[in-house]
């Protein structure tokens, strides 16, 4: 019986092992499986370093859900954060710093109007049952390097326009992080003078979760299409 044991602890040492030496990887299939059935959306990772209590993740590339030309939606540089680990196990979310470099983000309006922004909302948890965790984050930093925009319309053919959007903001004592995604997107959206077309909320469909993913625009295509029109015009 003691031998049994003995080779019992073995195995669960070695085993043990085998996922503290390769938890990179095993926490990288888990991510970008997990985003994939949650939310439909095909991610890449380039390289995970998990680090309790900090995780760095680079080289992440969010795909265009179906219906957008292009395959890369955002092409992400670095996503870095410091969390305090003992408050997840009393329900919250307590994250010291968190940095987000984007490297592009690519913007497509296509034929049916739709922006392919309005699929981040998918990324956002629904909410379940139970009460949700508290979250607080104690610096959020945010910077975007570079805006690629392209609009496709049946009577103006394709328009582009490609921009540095100059966000790099810090922001402090965030307990909405949804809140500050939607008025950065908005803040880029202005620039290419769609923001009042796009229907964006990432709140909204965070918060129901029966509402249909990537939001229509709210008026029709040839009212966008003169307003972009005056825009590419000037």
């Amino acid at each position: 019986m003691k031998k049994i044991w003995i080779t019992l602890l073995v195995i669960f040492g070695l085993v043990l092992a085998v996922i503290i030496f390769n938890r990179n990887i095993i926490a990288r299939f888990i991510i970008v499986n997990g985003i994939k059935k949650t939310s439909g959306l095909n991610v890449e990772i380039g390289r995970l370093n998990i680090g309790l209590p900090s995780v760095e993740i680079s080289g992440l590339k969010i795909h265009n859900p179906p219906g957008f030309k292009g395959p890369v939606l955002a092409d992400i540089r670095k996503i870095y954060f410091d969390f305090n680990l003992p408050a997840f196990f009393k329900n919250k979310v307590y994250i010291l710093k968190f940095e987000i470099e984007v490297k592009e983000l690519n913007i497509i309006l296509n034929e049916k109007g739709k922006l392919n922004v309005n699929s981040l909302a998918l990324l956002v948890p629904k909410p379940g049952k139970g009460k949700p965790p508290e979250i607080k984050i104690d610096q959020l930093k945010v910077k975007i390097d570079k805006v690629v925009y392209k609009g496709y319309f049946p009577a103006m053919g394709a328009q582009s326009m490609e921009f540095n959007p100059n966000i790099n903001e810090t922001f402090h004592n965030v307990t909405d992080p949804a809140k500050v995604t939607s008025e950065i997107l908005q803040k880029v959206l202005s620039r290419i003078g769609i923001e009042k077309f796009s229907g964006f909320n990432i709140q909204g469909a965070a918060q129901n979760p029966f509402k249909e993913a990537g939001l229509a625009i709210q008026d029709t295509l040839d009212n966008t299409g003169r307003n972009l029109k005056e825009i590419f015009s000037n």
